[in-house]
């Protein structure tokens, strides 16, 4: 078994590439339910504004390559070309180095930004919820998280956190000077809106308006934080009182085109507007930037200025790259011994197995059931089995006691061909 990463990011692909392949989080459990149908059983997809990532298990690396490329040329409607232009695939210890380095933050736009570990954890918990995921990649990603944890604890790469939306407003800041005169628009209330209305605050901005789909929410984030509420019907009228605009909605298509900026700098008499585009994919047209007096930036602008923070953290990051050397070399270990072993990949069918077996059982009786209280059984009945059958894998890997493998056999009905399958991997170590 191999565990492999495809994708792209901001290091290989333009923003206008990254929002073609960007998949929604919504329509994620959709596109893992299409690869599984499609023979891939073990997926976790990461998609967010900088990257969209699929990772998965296989025996059959080209096989399952091919499924991917057809599954996005369909699903994205995306070229062949762009595909083999601007993605990379790692295989192995090089990709769940890959995985490690981008849950710590060492592969993020902004170095160390704390906001991508959460994103993962949320990709990780949808594929498992969709029942996406199995041993190995349960293991890659909960050695991730204790790696990214690790990381945090023992480096100061997490120190002072920067994240797109701090570099946001410091671009805010470049552009104005003082804010605390300006009036502000932000659109939508996710995360990124979030952490930059708590920035705004601190920067002492009184006038904030705050637009969104559903008003409610618009409501509750200004309660909580800074700000007026207004509907999103309302944006067109905001436009024409504001200074700048902050938006991270997650609108599939753009929410503010030219036609629309056109008409608002009539009515604003031409005075300097800034629009300043978070999201992926982009919620400003990009052609509203060849209006006079309309500034536009988008998150690969914000790169350049994310460099000047990089000098602070490189020692950091070299601290945070030996972390994760050392701890790529025990999981590789770990894996080898694994893969060596048949009695663990007995013990792991054979438990698995009868778990899938009983559950069948309860389904059944379970006819009026919710869907999600059935994956939350099933990740309830995996995480059980995956704690009993580790203190014999555990004993296994030691290799130490011939008492204990004998036991250990008959406790799992080992014998015959498995037992010879075994000597034979014995030999082998």
């Amino acid at each position: 078994m191999h565990i492999l990463v495809f994708g792209l990011n901001h290091n290989t692909a333009p923003i206008e590439i990254r929002e073609k392949l960007y998949i929604p989080e919504e329509n994620i459990p959709d596109v893992l339910t299409m690869m599984k149908t499609a023979g891939i059983i073990e997926a976790v997809i990461v998609s967010t504004c900088n990257r969209t990532e699929i990772y998965f298990c296989t025996d059959n690396q080209d096989k399952s390559l091919n499924i991917i490329n057809d599954m996005l040329f369909g699903y994205c409607g995306i070229k062949q070309d762009w595909l083999d232009d601007y993605t990379y695939c790692f295989k192995d210890e090089d990709a769940y180095k890959h995985l490690f380095l981008v849950a710590s933050g060492l592969d993020s736009m902004v170095i160390g930004e704390p906001q991508i570990l959460g994103q993962v954890k949320d990709a990780y918990r949808t594929a498992t919820l969709q029942n996406s995921t199995g041993f190995f990649l349960d293991k890659t990603f909960h050695k991730t998280f204790n790696v990214a944890k690790r990381i945090r604890t023992e480096t100061r790469i997490g120190y002072n956190p920067i994240s797109i939306s701090s570099m946001a407003i410091e671009l805010s800041k470049n552009i104005f000077g003082e804010l605390h005169k300006k009036k502000i628009l932000v659109i939508g209330v996710g995360e990124m809106c979030e952490i930059a209305l708590k920035y705004f605050k601190k920067e002492g901005l009184n006038e904030i308006f705050i637009a969104n789909r559903t008003f409610q929410h618009a409501q509750k984030l200004s309660e909580d934080i800074i700000g007026t509420a207004y509907p999103f019907r309302e944006i067109p009228d905001l436009l024409t009182k504001v200074d700048m605009v902050l938006s991270s909605t997650s609108s599939e298509k753009p929410i503010i085109d030219k036609t629309l900026v056109h008409s608002i700098m009539k009515k604003r008499k031409n005075k300097p507007l800034f629009f300043i585009d978070i999201a992926m994919p982009r919620d400003v047209d990009p052609e509203v930037n060849d209006i006079e007096n309309v500034y536009l930036y988008d998150i690969d602008d914000l790169k350049d200025l994310s460099q000047k923070h990089l000098s602070d953290r490189v020692k950091e990051s070299e601290k945070a790259i030996a972390i994760i050397e050392e701890e790529k070399l025990n999981f590789t270990t770990w894996l080898k011994k694994l893969d060596m072993n048949p009695l663990i990949t007995h013990i792991i069918e054979a438990v698995d197995k009868t778990r899938e077996k009983e559950l069948r059982k309860i389904v059944q009786k379970l006819k009026d059931t919710d869907e999600e209280t059935l994956k939350l059984i099933d990740i309830l009945t995996k995480n059980i089995v995956n704690k009993l059958i580790h203190p014999y894998i555990s004993i296994i890997k030691q290799n130490e006691d011939p008492v204990a493998m004998d036991i250990i056999k008959k406790i799992f009905s080992f014998e015959g061909e498995d037992e010879n399958k075994m000597d034979s991997g014995d030999e082998r170590q």
